[in-house]
C-alpha cells in the first residue's frame, strides 16, 4: 500500500469536574471529623484512616495517536492514565465522546467505555475528543484534546463498509443477548485493487469481553465472504462496548490492503423508580422511635441482568446515642430502616427533627451487565404531627396554700387537655405569654395543661390580691410545632375564713387573801338565812397569754386583734395574744368581763367574743 507522510497537531485542555463546589476545601480551623466507616461522614467525603477526608475529582488523561492521523484509518485513543488521587478510591467508569470542531462529516459515535477508543474518521478535519472519568463517589474529570485528521494518502484499494451502531437486548429463560438490528460488514476492491484478492475478517471484542462458550461471533456465510453479516451474542454476559471487525485482502505476496468497522453496541442504564417515605415518629417517655421502607424498582430497558447492589444508612447529626439501620428485603424489592434517638433533655428532640447538620440517608447504586452504574441517594425525613387541643376544663375552682417556705401564695390548678398523635412531650411556646402574671408558666403533665399561680407574701396578709378569678391563655408545642389551637380558660382560686376556737382561761390573780364568805339562803325547815358556801376572797383583777385560739385552713397569715391589746400579725401557728380581767372582785361579790377577738387573713374576716368571770 504507498504511504504517505502527513503532519497533525493538537492542543490540550484539561478540565476537572468538582462534585460541589468547594467540595475540596476546609477551613484551616476546623478538626477533620473522626470516622470508623465512611457512613459517618457527609455525602462527599470518606473515612480513610480514622478521618473524613473530603473525595477529590478523578484527573482524566488522554493520548492521542502518535504520527499523522490520516481519514479512512482505523485509531486508537488511549485514556489509560487516568488516575484517582484518593486512597482507597479508583475510577469506575469512563466515557468517550468525539467533537468535529470543522470538518464537513459528523464525529464517530463510540459506545465503550473502556481505557481505549478505537474509531475511523470519514473524513478529514478538525477535532475533538472527550474523555469523562467518575470515580466511586460520582465525582468527575474531564480531559480534552484537539487534533487533526488528514485525507487517506494513498489510492483506495478497498470500499469499507460504513461504522454500524445499534442497540441490544436481552429475552429471558434463557438468558440470551443480541443486537438490536443487523450487523452487515462489508469489503468491497476498487478498480485499482488486485484481481484475486482473498478476505479474512477478525473481531476486537471491547476490552474485558473474552469470546468463550457464553459469548461469541458467527459470521455469515464466512469470516473469509467479502460482505458478511455478523451475529453477536452472549448468555446474558455484557454485550456492549466497540467491537473491531478487521478485515485484509491478500494475494500470493501478502497483505495488500486492510480495512476495518467498528460496531458499537449500545447500553441503557438501569432505570430506578422508588418511593420515599415522610414517616411518623413516635414518643415513648424514654426515646424517639421511628421506621419505614422505601419500596423501589429496577429495571434494565435492555433486559440486562443486574449485578453489584450496594446499600448504605447513613446518618450524622443525630446524637451521641442515635441510630440509624435497615435492611434489604426482596418481593417486592424494599429497603427499611429503623430511627432511634434517645431523649434526656428538650435539647435532644434536635437529632430526631431539623438539628444544625443533622442528615439521614439511604445510599443505594446497582450496575447491569455491562457496567452502566445507577446510584441514588434517598433522603429520609421524619415526620411530625402537632399536637391537638381535647377540652377546656370548665368551671375550676382551687383552693390556695401560703407556703412559708416560699413566702407566697400559691395555687395550682389544672386547666385544659391535650393530646400528641405521636406521644410527644409537650409544654408551654417558649416566649408565649399567660396573660396573668401571677400565672406566667404552665406545665402539659399527662395530656393536662397545669397552671401554677404565686403571689409573693410583703409581710401584710394580702390574700385579697391572690384569690378571686384568673384568666391563662395557654399555647402549647410539642418539640418542634406549635398547636393548631390555643386555650383560654378561668379558673378561681378560693380563700378559706379563718377560724377562732375558744376555751376556757385560767387567770392569774394579783392578789387574793383568807376569809370567808357566805352566801345566805333560806333553809326551808328552819325558814332562817344560812350560809351556803364558803369563798376565797379576792382583791384586784387577773391576766392570761392565750395561744392556739385563731386558725387559718389555707395556712394563710393573719391579723389578730383582742380586746385591750395590741393587733399582731403572725402565722396561726404562733399568734398569741395576753388577756387581762379589769374588775375588782369584793369580799362577797364577783364579776363577769366580755373580750372580743378578730383574725383577718387580708380577705376575709372572723369575729367571736367570750366571757371571764
Amino acid at each position: 500500500m504507498p504511504s504517505s507522510s502527513r503532519s497533525g497537531s493538537f492542543f490540550l485542555t484539561l478540565v476537572v469536574g468538582l462534585v460541589a463546589a468547594g467540595a475540596g476545601c476546609s477551613s484551616p480551623s476546623s478538626a477533620p471529623k473522626t470516622c470508623q466507616s465512611s457512613a459517618e461522614c457527609s455525602a462527599n467525603a470518606r473515612c480513610t484512616g480514622g478521618t473524613c477526608v473530603t473525595n477529590s475529582a478523578p484527573i482524566a488523561r488522554v493520548a492521542v495517536p502518535a504520527g499523522p492521523l490520516e481519514a479512512n484509518l482505523v485509531f486508537s485513543f488511549d485514556g489509560s492514565a487516568s488516575a484517582d488521587p484518593d486512597p482507597g478510591d479508583s475510577i469506575v467508569s469512563r466515557a468517550w465522546s468525539f467533537r468535529a470542531v470543522s470538518a464537513p462529516c459528523d464525529p464517530p459515535v463510540v459506545a465503550g467505555s473502556g481505557q481505549v477508543a478505537a474509531v475511523r474518521f470519514a473524513c478529514p478535519g478538525r477535532y475533538a475528543v472527550d474523555l469523562t472519568v467518575t470515580d466511586q463517589m460520582s465525582a468527575q474529570g474531564i480531559a480534552s484534546k484537539e487534533f487533526d485528521v488528514a485525507p487517506y494518502s494513498g489510492p483506495a484499494l478497498l470500499t469499507i463498509g460504513p461504522d454500524v451502531s445499534v442497540g441490544h437486548a436481552c429475552t429471558a429463560g434463557p438468558t440470551h443477548c443480541t443486537p438490536t438490528g443487523p450487523v452487515a460488514l462489508s469489503a468491497t476492491p476498487t478498480p485499482d485493487a488486485p484481481a484475486d484478492l482473498l478476505f479474512g475478517w477478525a473481531v476486537e471484542p471491547p476490552a474485558g469481553l473474552v469470546l468463550d462458550a457464553n459469548r461469541r461471533v458467527t459470521f455469515t456465510p464466512g469470516a473469509d465472504a467479502t460482505s458478511p453479516t455478523v451475529l453477536i451474542e452472549t448468555d446474558g454476559q455484557a454485550i456492549s462496548g466497540d467491537w473491531i471487525f478487521r478485515v485484509e485482502a491478500r494475494d500470493a505476496y501478502g497483505v495488500v490492503a486492510s480495512g476495518a468497522v467498528r460496531v458499537s453496541i449500545g447500553n441503557r442504564p438501569p432505570v430506578l423508580t422508588k418511593t420515599i417515605p415522610a414517616p411518623n415518629h413516635a414518643f415513648d417517655g424514654v426515646a424517639f422511635t421511628s421506621t419505614g421502607e422505601v419500596a423501589f424498582t429496577v429495571a434494565d430497558p435492555d433486559g440486562d441482568a443486574l449485578v453489584d447492589q450496594n446499600v448504605e444508612w447513613h446518618h450524622v447529626g443525630d446524637g451521641p446515642s442515635g441510630s440509624f439501620t435497615g435492611n434489604v428485603l426482596d418481593g417486592p424489592s424494599r429497603v427499611t430502616f429503623a430511627i432511634v434517638v434517645p431523649f434526656t433533655t428538650r435539647a435532644d428532640a434536635q437529632y430526631l427533627i431539623g438539628g444544625p447538620g443533622l442528615e439521614r440517608s439511604i445510599r443505594f447504586s446497582i450496575s447491569d451487565v455491562n457496567g452502566a452504574v445507577v446510584s441514588d441517594v434517598w433522603p429520609i425525613e421524619v415526620g411530625n404531627r402537632p399536637p391537638v387541643l381535647v377540652n377546656q376544663l370548665l368551671g375550676v375552682s382551687v383552693n390556695h396554700v401560703f407556703d412559708a417556705g416560699a413566702v407566697a401564695y400559691q395555687a395550682v390548678a389544672g386547666l385544659s387537655r391535650w393530646s400528641d398523635p405521636d406521644g410527644d412531650p409537650l409544654w408551654q411556646v417558649p416566649g408565649s405569654s399567660t396573660g396573668d402574671p401571677q400565672c406566667p408558666q404552665f406545665d402539659v403533665i399527662a395530656g393536662v395543661s397545669t397552671v401554677g399561680c404565686s403571689l409573693a407574701y410583703i409581710g401584710t396578709p394580702a390574700v385579697a390580691n391572690f384569690a378571686g378569678n384568673h384568666v391563662v391563655a395557654q399555647q402549647v408545642q410539642d418539640p418542634w410545632v406549635a398547636a393548631a389551637s390555643t386555650s383560654t380558660v378561668t379558673f378561681t382560686i378560693l380563700d378559706r375564713a379563718p377560724t377562732i376556737t375558744t376555751a376556757p382561761v385560767p387567770l392569774q390573780h394579783s392578789h387574793c387573801t383568807s376569809g370567808v364568805c357566805c352566801r345566805f339562803v333560806l333553809d326551808p325547815e328552819s325558814h332562817q338565812l344560812v350560809c351556803d358556801a364558803l369563798f376565797m376572797s379576792c382583791d384586784g383583777g387577773g391576766s392570761a397569754v392565750i395561744t392556739g385560739w385563731w386558725q387559718d385552713a389555707d395556712g394563710d397569715p393573719l391579723t389578730v386583734t383582742l380586746t385591750g391589746d395590741t393587733p399582731k400579725v403572725c402565722m396561726p401557728s404562733t399568734c398569741s395574744m395576753t388577756v387581762t380581767l379589769q374588775g375588782v372582785v369584793n369580799e362577797c361579790g364577783s364579776t363577769a368581763e366580755q373580750f372580743d377577738t378578730t383574725a383577718n387573713d387580708g380577705s376575709l374576716t372572723t369575729r367571736t367574743s367570750f366571757f371571764i368571770d
